[in-house]
């Protein structure tokens, strides 16, 4: 157990530490405090992979890679029904695609759908006043996609699991809990459309010519190969990936971003006043 003194050094470093990163990160435009949580999202995701723990964000990805095949192919002019979702982390959604150019749009959408809504969500997670907001539209846009798609009892089981986590982070949850709960969701979201696009590529148990996946339904429309579309996909969701995450490190230039400021008061004097210290040895 630690004693009051004990919290009160650890709080004292842990600032120390947090103003120290915000100074040597702001010299170079960059949001120190947003890359220290994006830090600490991966050390969790690195460390919770196959763990339960990840589940409800592994379901979430899930959901919005479906949610993303169903709404490209409505727009393409086409239609869609069910959305299953699977214990094992997988899905499928029926869609009804009309011509080659839907075919395209709608089964692209899935991996890079992932992408481009964990990169949106990686910025907005820059943005201490609208993160609980964030987190209040997923779980209606869940119920959404529960009344519009859902018809299967397991499926409907876990969206209301990640649902109710969502909403429950929203409403009683510290700031630092909301922030990192985002950040997880935007990392999955990016992370696992990549490395399902590697092992589309090098896995030997669900090879391209063995089992239907998006590559594969794509290959029987257009007639170019399965592993052509998936490396197609993975550079571009790579791309995308990157693009998000080089805009995303950036300091705002509006007040300089809420999340970003350094540290006021009594601590940053005294952090001032060593900085100075140790510029002078």
């Amino acid at each position: 157990m630690f004693d009051k003194d004990d919290r009160g050094m650890s709080r004292f470093f842990a600032g120390f530490a947090r103003n120290r990163i915000n100074r040597a990160t702001a010299a170079r435009g960059l949001d120190g405090e947003f890359i220290l949580g994006m830090v600490l999202a991966v050390i969790a995701v690195v460390l919770l992979w196959w763990t339960p723990f990840l589940f409800p964000f592994r379901i979430f990805t899930t959901a919005a890679h479906e949610v993303s095949h169903a709404i490209a192919s409505i727009i393409t002019g086409g239609g869609a029904g069910d959305i299953k979702l699977f214990w094992n982390g997988g899905g499928v959604t029926q869609v009804y695609i009309t011509n080659t150019f839907g075919a395209i749009i709608t089964y692209s959408a899935g991996y890079l759908g992932s992408v481009l809504f964990g990169g949106l969500l990686l910025l907005e997670s820059k943005k201490v006043a609208t993160r609980r907001r964030v987190l209040w539209l997923i779980t209606a846009g869940l119920i959404l996609v529960t009344a519009f798609f859902i018809r299967d009892l397991g499926s409907l089981l876990m969206v209301v699991i990640v649902a109710g986590l969502a909403g429950l982070t929203a409403y009683k949850a510290p700031s630092i809990i909301v922030n990192f709960v985002i950040n997880v969701l935007a990392l999955l979201s990016c992370l696992y459309a990549i490395m399902d696009l590697f092992f589309l590529n090098v896995s030997s148990v669900n090879p391209f010519h063995n089992g239907f996946n998006d590559a594969v339904g794509l290959a029987t429309y257009t007639g170019i190969p399965a592993v052509v579309w998936a490396v197609v996909w993975g550079l571009v969701g790579i791309f995308m990936m990157f693009m998000f995450i080089k805009r995303a490190i950036r300091r705002s230039d509006v007040a300089k971003g809420p999340g970003t400021k350094p540290l006021s008061g009594p601590a940053a004097a005294t952090f001032d006043r060593y900085d100075e210290y140790l510029s002078k040895k």
